[in-house]
């Protein structure tokens, strides 16, 4: 090959070689625009301290110790969607999880803060009601209760914020029961709807009631679930507080 080729093939691949750097770096950009902003949030001690959607600090309780976070979409992945939307991601955020164990990691509490918005690709919004909603610091929270199988729910649905919190713990080497218990609390971080914040308590349901849920649904009584519950409900109350937002 003469000079004059080696030169003009050696332009060819130099051009297509930027034009691939370009796309892939767009392509890092639009997964960085729907994840979290770099140092928007982070862990200090027991506080972890978000800068926006919502500005807020919340402490969690000494008993807990920061395990980390991690990063999640939501799939569109129902024929509740539009169909052009299906298999794409309509929503992501992330996951800050505080945890209390035994000498052997076994997992007796969560506190898992979860900071979640809609993405520019469509309209949806999160449309809670919030007129019997309870202040917690500037801001009205949702609060609900729920007992389920986790592990079931796991399997399920491995893409799911709960599957994957799962196996963030156990490829640390936290052992989990398969039933929790959890006291959840919903709130709005944008004004426009297109982003949320929860809170979430979970215990271990058997390690705390000594029931499994089958027990707990089918045979006891209305006034002792109810009890437990209201129990559950004094404990997540206690496990954080909003000192700032």
């Amino acid at each position: 090959m003469s000079k004059l080729g080696i030169a003009l093939l050696s332009l060819i691949v130099a051009f297509y070689s930027c034009k691939t750097k370009a796309e892939h770096e767009k392509n890092n950009a639009a997964q960085d625009s729907f994840t979290k902003i770099p140092e928007q949030r982070h862990v200090e001690g027991n506080r972890l301290i978000s800068k926006e959607y919502p500005n807020i600090e919340i402490e969690i309780n000494d008993e807990f110790t920061y395990v980390g976070n991690f990063d999640f979409e939501i799939i569109a992945s129902s024929d509740e969607y539009p169909e052009d939307m299906r298999g794409k991601a309509l929503a992501a955020g992330e996951r800050f999880v505080f945890a209390v164990t035994d000498e052997h990691q076994n997992v007796e509490k969560l506190f898992i803060a979860q900071f979640e918005g809609f993405l520019d690709n469509n309209d949806y919004i999160y449309n809670y009601n919030f007129d019997n909603a309870a202040f917690i610091g500037n801001n009205k929270y949702r609060q609900n209760t729920w007992f389920y199988n986790s592990k079931k729910l796991a399997q399920e649905n491995p893409r799911n914020e709960g599957a994957l919190t799962r196996a963030f713990l156990e490829k640390k080497g936290y052992v989990l029961e398969d039933e929790f218990m959890m006291s959840r609390y919903v709130g709005l971080a944008s004004e426009d709807r297109k982003k949320e914040v929860i809170f979430f308590y979970l215990e271990m349901l058997k390690g705390v009631t000594g029931y499994n849920l089958n027990e707990y649904q089918n045979t006891l009584s209305k006034e002792k679930t109810t009890e437990i519950e209201r129990s559950l409900v004094e404990r997540s109350e206690q496990s954080f507080s909003i000192v700032k937002g």
